[in-house]
């Protein structure tokens, strides 16, 4: 299927069609800052089922899974990270249309009006699933404690410890004040 298909999601939705497919990472221009690497290999699979609930309001029901090239930001190195989005949208060309959906759904916003070379309510199906991805991103990527390279660093280690992983004692440096703080009584006598 062609990463430039554009779809037309309220009339796929009143067809009750599926959509099922492979895209490349690569395809993905506004993931692809956040990728680990400037050519990710990879591809993203997706499912859709276009259709209507028991309201009558269209909605998407799918998921989008791929094993996305992420940077741990323990240690800096490449790691590979699964994903797997269960997606639930509601089909809305307003704000006010978006308000009125059930809590199950989360608003996809299609233009009402020609936008550029799209037509009215027509979107590009590489950005519905790439928006899908991005939401899923951990806000850090880390690989797991025990097996990122620089895991046992942080868990064998002590902050300020002495080589036998005891930590040494501060000083409060709020300690000054206590003193001063000393009630009037505690002066006179």
């Amino acid at each position: 299927m062609s990463t430039r298909q554009i779809i037309e999601p309220l009339a796929l939705a009143a067809r009750g069609r599926t959509l099922e497919g492979h895209m490349p990472l690569a395809s993905l221009a506004r993931l692809l800052p956040l990728l680990a690497g400037t050519d990710p290999q990879g591809e993203v699979e997706y499912q859709l089922e276009f259709g209507a609930d028991e309201g009558g309001n269209p909605r998407i029901i799918g998921s989008v899974t791929a094993t996305l090239p992420l940077v741990c930001q323990r240690c800096m190195e490449s790691m590979v990270h699964s994903v797997t989005t269960r997606t639930r949208l509601g089909i809305v060309s307003s704000q006010r249309a978006a308000e009125q959906l059930p809590e199950r759904y989360e608003p996809l916003l299609v233009p009402a009006e020609e936008q550029g070379e799209l037509g009215a309510g027509e979107l590009p199906l590489a950005t519905l699933i790439e928006d899908e991805l991005i939401l899923a991103l951990p806000q850090v990527a880390m690989h797991r404690t025990e097996e990122c390279p620089r895991g046992e660093a942080f868990l064998g280690s002590a902050p300020d410890g002495d080589e036998d992983g005891s930590v040494a004692q501060r000083e409060n440096p709020f300690a000054v004040l206590a003193q001063l703080k000393s009630t009037p009584s505690e002066q006179n006598d």
